[in-house]
């Protein structure tokens, strides 16, 4: 059987009052066909299926040359998605399929127009899904947003291992950073910074306590600081000072009364406060280390009275207001001052001019040769007892009885003096009156009772009151001190 021809009886009579359809296919594209109209073939008609069996007429199908509904309505070539435009149907389709469309939004005017010389699709076709709406509903995305991560908390231990570091508790503050640093690794915190910061304050300050602590202990078994600090311009140290040195206490060096770190040497016939007359060694402790300042105190009177006497052999030459001190090393100057005193003259509030210096090396025969011979009976009288002679007799017939022994040793040693020929006379008749001395000074001893007593020591002290006249004689006579300042010591 022969496929029936579109009008023909088969199909029904032919609506008069319907127009002919036309084909959608573009003027360029378009097959050649026959002029006379056809009909397109229902949608969804199998093309291509197997003959019908035998006895079954056969589905009509498209005439020849007839175009298929997709080549007349081929797929527009999918543009660049914009994701900012609104969802057209096969994304609306996706969604609506995810479960996740929202309400329908009415396409703008003009949306979805087909374009010029083109029909309208059918009803229910729709083009191949394109760009977000190709996405099956779970398909995963290359695409992945951006999350907000809350804030890393700050380590405590590190803000108070800085803290303490700043407060200079060093060891507290390494402790707390060490332990700050392992938590802020593990716990991915912040505060590494501080942490650091406060392990290295606590380290540097470890350190300099540690040179300190060593700087004392060298102190200690050496006597010594390793770096001696520098004094004013044109200073030295005190244990600079030699025998014969003329000097005053160096602005800055310290309490004058108390302690001198340096002083300035000037000459001697310029005003000074202070002459050094020579040094005296100091016996060390046990190992050779520092004594003590309290041992070198309760000795420094004893080492320093034969310096005196040795430099100073004419006490008239003092003026007065000149007494007698010392200095002595601290711990830290032990070493650097050779363990010494420094015995000194010294007026710390008037300053003198010449030198107190009396000694064999100043000094000519004669002059030394008197000095000498005075000298123990001028010690001899300064150690007049303290307490009344009714109260302490005893101590009084004691001391009369050094003063007569002295007294006599003094003429002695006078009259064997090569006296020069302007000093003669008067160093003479100073010999002359020992021997009377000598006698008043054996009564005060032989005295019987307290009143006896009382009137041979006034006797004896009026003789001695005598002899200074003949003193003044002899010394002037000689070129000494007179008990009057000379010419070259000013007060």
């Amino acid at each position: 059987m022969s496929k029936a021809e579109p009008g023909s009886p088969e199909d029904g009579p032919a609506d008069p009052a319907a127009p002919a359809p036309t084909a959608a296919v573009p003027q360029d594209e378009a097959p050649q066909v026959e002029s006379s109209p056809v009909r397109p073939a229902p949608i969804g008609t199998p093309q291509d299926e197997a003959p019908p069996a035998a006895g079954i007429p056969a589905p009509a199908g498209p005439p020849p040359g007839a175009l298929r509904p997709d080549e007349q309505f081929p797929p527009a070539a999918p543009e660049p998605f914009d994701p900012w435009a609104p969802p057209g149907a096969a994304e609306a389709a996706a969604l609506l399929a995810a479960g996740q469309a929202g309400p329908a939004v009415p396409p703008p005017a003009g949306w979805g127009a087909p374009p010029a010389g083109r029909t309208a699709p059918p009803a229910g076709w729709a083009p191949p899904a394109t760009g977000w709406g190709a996405v099956t509903p779970g398909a995963v995305s290359g695409y992945q947003g951006m999350y907000a991560y809350p804030p890393r908390p700050t380590n405590g231990l590190a803000i108070g291992s800085l803290v303490t570091a700043l407060t200079c508790m060093s060891p507290v503050a390494l402790v707390l950073g060490v332990i700050a640093l392992v938590q802020i690794h593990k716990r991915q915190e912040r505060g590494r910074g501080m942490a650091v910061a406060g392990v290295v304050l606590a380290v540097l300050g470890l350190l300099l306590g540690a040179l300190a602590v060593l700087g004392v202990a060298s102190e200690d078994a050496d006597g010594a600081l390793p770096i001696r600090p520098a004094g004013p311009p044109g200073s030295v140290t005190w244990d600079k000072v030699a025998k014969g040195d003329c000097y005053n206490p160096a602005p800055g060096s310290g309490d004058a009364g108390r302690q001198v770190s340096w002083v300035t040497k000037v000459p001697c016939s310029l005003p000074h406060h202070s002459e050094a007359a020579g040094t005296a060694p100091i016996a060390a402790a046990e190992g050779g280390g520092y004594p003590g300042e309290d041992k070198i105190l309760k000795t420094a009177d004893t080492l320093c009275k034969p310096v005196f006497d040795s430099y100073v052999l004419d006490d008239w030459a003092v003026p007065d207001g000149v007494g007698l001190s010392y200095m002595y090393p601290t711990r830290g100057s032990w070493r650097a001052s050779g363990g010494s005193l420094i015995c000194v003259l010294e007026d710390v509030d008037v300053p003198h001019k010449g030198s107190l210096r009396t000694d064999r090396t100043t000094l000519t025969a004669a002059q030394l040769a008197y000095l000498e011979a005075v000298k123990p009976l001028n010690a001899a009288a300064e150690d007049i007892p303290e307490d009344e002679v009714a109260d302490a007799p005893a101590d009084y017939r004691a001391w009369a009885a050094t003063m007569a022994t002295a007294t006599r040793q003094e003429g002695e040693k006078l009259a064997v003096i090569a006296w020069p020929e302007g000093a003669k006379a008067p160093g003479e008749a100073m010999v002359a009156s020992k021997p009377a001395a000598v006698e008043a000074w054996h009564a005060v001893t032989t005295a019987r009772d307290g009143a006896d007593l009382t009137r041979a020591l006034q006797r004896a002290k009026a003789l001695l009151r005598d002899s200074v006249g003949e003193a003044k004689a002899v010394r002037a006579a000689l070129g000494l001190s007179t008990g009057e300042h000379p010419g070259d010591l000013q007060v």
